[in-house]
């Protein structure tokens, strides 16, 4: 018995130690991985079987929404239109660009880039036409919009068509193709230029908007002083003045000259210069003109008189006494032909050496006095457009027959 209850109670020892071994080596099966927390770095483990997978599987299906799902707080494509808008502002605030009265305003100069090119007073292509322009003429520019740009002639706000202007680099609006000129935006249309005739003609405004009393000789080498540039006359009943009546007519006379073929050169443009009559007639001597025509209204004390005249030196004048005979000719013709486009009286040619619009001169040269604006009703006609319209024909007309035209 003894016996039998040592062998049971060894029997009962080693399951015993099976067991443990058992329960020892199942534990052992299961693996354990070290991870560090990225905040506290304290290390602890985590199954990675069951829970891994599962993280794995729940990320994938995340991914998978988030591919699939539309983005919806991303911004609205932006339209072709959107896009120009906001060009054109951004690019307005650049440039510091204002508006007023739907021109752009700018401080430049524009170059005119077509013969004949209408200046007017309205951005209307029926407005009226204040004068013309030829290529490579510049102008002051202080706006510009979709078709029109506004400019300074003289003291004047006028328009031009865009199309006929460039302002510094920028390239020309009209280019003239194969087949004839570019039609502008505005409807503008450039006329086409008179062949030449290769005659030039030189053209004074006379006076200016204010007088210069410096003296000057009447003639080269005189002695004999007279003011630089006189007052002008002023209409007694329109109150225009003298230098901005022969300013229109002579742009007029200038516009009527190109057209049938003539090259004119302007010895002012402007009301604001300061030319005296010397220096007048030298710019002409030097223009390479054929003649010099030199355009005034004429006043006296006795507002009954009226009529048209003209003035050339004698034949016997001391300066320039062997150009009487084709100045008193184209005074003349020109004296004639006024009268006849507009009815005015004709006082005819008056011969004189006394003035230096006339002594300084080296070509033929007429000073013609248009009409009275001391006589109330001749200042109303001198004052008219119409009526310059026919002075400037008349002065024209008169040139063409020096020329035999």
């Amino acid at each position: 018995m003894i016996k039998i209850a040592k062998h049971l109670r060894m029997l009962y020892t080693i399951i015993c130690l099976i067991l443990c071994i058992g329960v020892l080596t199942g534990c052992q099966s299961k693996k354990y991985e070290m991870i560090e927390l990225p905040e506290s770095g304290t290390e602890v483990s985590i199954q990675e079987e069951e829970t891994t997978a599962a993280v794995r599987e729940q990320a994938d299906e995340l991914q998978s929404e988030t591919a699939s799902a539309p983005e919806t707080d991303s911004l609205p494509e932006e339209t072709d239109a959107d896009a120009e808008v906001s060009r054109a502002l951004s690019g307005s605030k650049e440039r510091g660009l204002s508006m007023s009265d739907g021109f752009v305003d700018v401080d430049d100069t524009v170059t005119v880039t077509s013969d004949l090119v209408n200046v007017r007073r309205e951005c209307d292509a029926g407005a009226e036409i204040v004068t013309q322009l030829n290529a490579g003429d510049t102008l002051r520019r202080t706006g510009y919009s979709d078709g029109w740009t506004r400019v300074i002639y003289g003291d004047t706000v006028c328009y031009v068509s865009s199309e006929y202007v460039s302002a510094g680099d920028e390239p020309a609006a009209a280019e003239a193709d194969a087949g004839g000129a570019a039609v502008a935006a505005s409807g503008e249309e450039p006329e086409q230029a008179a062949a030449s005739n290769g005659i030039i003609v030189a053209i004074d405004p006379g006076h200016q908007a204010k007088a210069n009393t410096e003296k000057e000789p009447i003639g080269p080498g005189a002695s004999t002083m007279k003011a630089k540039v006189e007052d002008g006359a002023t209409g007694v009943s329109t109150g225009l003045k003298e230098c901005e009546l022969t300013l229109a007519v002579s742009q007029k006379v200038q516009a009527e000259l190109e057209a049938r073929g003539y090259q004119v050169v302007m010895i002012r443009e402007s009301n604001d210069v300061n030319i005296s009559s010397a220096e007048r007639a030298q710019m002409a001597n030097e223009s390479g003109a054929s003649v010099f025509v030199r355009i005034h209204g004429n006043s006296l004390d006795n507002s009954s008189v009226t009529g048209v005249l003209s003035m050339c030196q004698t034949s016997g004048n001391p300066y320039n006494g062997e150009l009487h005979n084709s100045s008193y000719a184209l005074s003349k013709l020109v004296t004639d032909s006024i009268c006849a486009a507009t009815g005015a009286r004709n006082r005819g040619v008056q011969e004189t050496d006394a003035i230096s619009d006339i002594n300084w001169c080296e070509i033929p040269v007429s000073v013609v006095e248009m009409g009275f604006l001391s006589n109330p009703e001749e200042d109303k006609n001198l004052a008219d457009e119409a009526y310059q319209d026919k002075l400037a024909q008349g002065i024209a007309n008169g040139i063409d027959a020096y020329f035999g035209r």
